[in-house]
């Protein structure tokens, strides 16, 4: 009986540390809501796979993505967002996406042999936040391969044109940090391509937003460019071609290794 009576007092001890850890990331972190699929399947044998959305795209646009990666046994790390990139810059969005991951990593996978490394894909900006994260602020310590989709992480010419407005609408500072000259495209050219992750970049040459020279990564041992044909931008996320070829990029580099158990 006392046994019982001290399970259950631990039970609730957890219960009550995670509700803990939760409010405080919702009021660190109020722009990163974990969606509550993504809770659920966390609490699964599933390998995670965090996701990340594109510039003013809301959780939506990623759910042909999400559904393949679920179909294929994976479990997606996504997050409600009222739209991506809306009022803060890009550095600021990756610190902030940072910080919330490394506290989720750490209050929620247990019982790992080994330090838990997961893959993680972005589209369009997202990609550009995830490159950051992984080559600025030492991600890859828990991300080992990143996939982005259209994600102009040499930066863009036309979105010099937010300039003059970047300090007057908050969305044009996200779009102005994409710019091939600001400081955080300038600042992120000059960061390593850590030889721990491997990266891979899709294109399309029907994609004048992010043509394929914006989105070009170095020749290294760890980089891999992929160009499809005739899609435009906003087509590459709901595509069935993408979807497949992130899911064969995922299931190539999965090393052998033990399940994780989660919670």
């Amino acid at each position: 009986m006392i046994k019982l009576l001290k399970d259950l007092k631990s039970i609730v001890e957890t219960f009550t540390e995670r509700e803990r850890i939760g409010t405080i990331k919702m009021s660190l972190f109020p722009s990163w809501r974990l969606s509550d699929e993504s809770s659920s399947l966390l609490r699964t044998r599933r390998i995670p796979v965090i996701v990340i959305q594109g510039y003013m795209m809301k959780r939506e646009s990623m759910y042909e993505i999400d559904n393949a990666l679920k179909n294929a046994g994976f479990a997606p790390i996504s997050f409600h967002l009222k739209r991506l990139g809306v009022d803060k810059g890009v550095e600021e969005l990756a610190i902030e996406l940072r910080m919330y991951l490394e506290i989720l990593f750490k209050n929620n996978f247990n019982g790992m042999k080994r330090t838990l490394r997961i893959p993680a894909i972005g589209f369009s900006m997202g990609g550009v936040i995830l490159h950051y994260i992984i080559r600025a602020m030492d991600g890859c310590s828990f991300i080992d391969r990143v996939i982005t989709i259209s994600s102009p992480i040499n930066g863009l010419k036309y979105t010099v044109l937010a300039l003059p407005f970047k300090n007057l609408i908050k969305p044009l500072r996200s779009a102005y940090d994409l710019w091939e000259g600001s400081e955080f495209i300038k600042k992120l050219k000059k960061k390593p391509y850590p030889p721990s992750c491997y990266f891979v970049s899709i294109s399309s040459d029907g994609d004048w937003m992010a043509p394929p020279s914006a989105c070009m990564l170095p020749t290294l041992p760890n980089t891999k460019n992929i160009l499809l044909k005739r899609m435009f931008h906003s087509d590459l996320p709901f595509s069935d071609e993408v979807s497949s070829k992130i899911i064969e990029l995922l299931l190539e580099t999965e090393n052998k290794r033990e399940f994780i158990m989660y919670f």
